[in-house]
């Protein structure tokens, strides 16, 4: 009897463990049909958002980055879809200048320099479904990267970025780390 006590009390804690470890894992991408289209993308699990760093800054702005892939009866495109966002004021330009836009990802000490598309690529999946705050009306870019950019964001020790040709332009730090997810989302496509 003591021992089918202590199996069942074992089993109840590794079941528990078990459950603990699961819930602990980041959440895996999901892909996307558009039916209009055909075009499949594929979004990471969870995103990266970002708080301003400088005291100088509203503590009520955001920027929030998404990876997707776009497979256009395939062509595939790898791409970061930006949304910078505030919690208390109105909408954001979500039409910025055409010179204006530049992100600036910096790594570990390393700077990486991504210049928006004109307009966000057709055939995206709903604001929702893309991690869009719902908030307020958020200010939306894309920019064409690699996995290999990804990878390293994913990898990164420090990480910050910034709009320089924006007001919004002093650093912003990490405030909910979306790297795991980012991770498993490259991992899927190019291997360990």
């Amino acid at each position: 009897m003591a021992s089918q006590c202590a199996l069942r009390g074992f089993l109840s804690f590794t079941m528990l463990a078990a459950v603990a470890a699961c819930s602990s894992l980041p959440p895996g991408p999901r892909d996307l049909l558009d039916e209009h289209t055909g075009a499949t993308v594929t979004i990471v699990g969870a995103p990266i958002t970002f708080a301003p760093q400088a005291s100088g800054q509203s503590s009520h702005d955001f920027l929030t980055l998404v990876a997707i892939q776009k497979d256009d009866a395939g062509k595939y495109t790898e791409l970061l879809l930006l949304y910078r966002w505030s919690v208390f004021f109105g909408s954001v330009s979500s039409s910025p200048e055409e010179s204006a836009g530049e992100l600036q990802i910096e790594i570990d000490g390393h700077s990486i320099e991504l210049q928006p598309l004109q307009r966000l690529p057709a055939g995206l999946p709903s604001p929702k479904d893309l991690f869009v705050p719902d908030t307020t009306d958020a200010a939306m870019r894309a920019y064409v990267t690699d996995f290999e950019t990804m990878k390293l964001i994913a990898a990164s020790h420090a990480l910050t970025v910034r709009l320089p040709q924006e007001s919004l332009s002093g650093p912003f730090e990490l405030w909910r780390d979306g790297r795991p997810a980012l991770a498993q989302f490259v991992k899927q496509f190019s291997g360990p």
